[in-house]
């Protein structure tokens, strides 16, 4: 199966006091801005009890260019008031390597 390209930021999070997590959960539910230009889908993952993921997919990769720094922005913004250490990146899916529903 070959899907089509999609143009992604990964956006992490690590809590130093795992114990904020319920909060920021709470306080992002009442922060969420419009969405970017561009972003068609976002799905949010909790990889442990101190640790999180959102995928953020974009239609092109000039969307995706044009949104990331205030997504950053925001990560760095998040980390300071949730005891927390956050990245973002950049990245492209592999129409290769891809499988199932895409």
């Amino acid at each position: 199966m070959t899907c089509d390209v999609k143009f992604c930021a990964t956006l992490t999070i690590r809590y130093m006091n795992k114990l904020l997590m319920q909060s920021f959960h709470d306080y992002i539910a009442g922060q969420i801005p419009p969405p970017s230009k561009g972003l068609i889908a976002m799905r949010s993952f909790h990889i442990t009890p101190d640790r999180g993921m959102s995928v953020c997919y974009f239609d092109t990769n000039e969307n995706l260019n044009a949104a990331f720094p205030s997504m950053k922005e925001s990560q760095q913004s998040v980390a300071a008031k949730f005891e927390a250490k956050t990245d973002a990146q950049k990245a492209v899916t592999s129409s290769q390597s891809d499988f199932g529903v895409c």
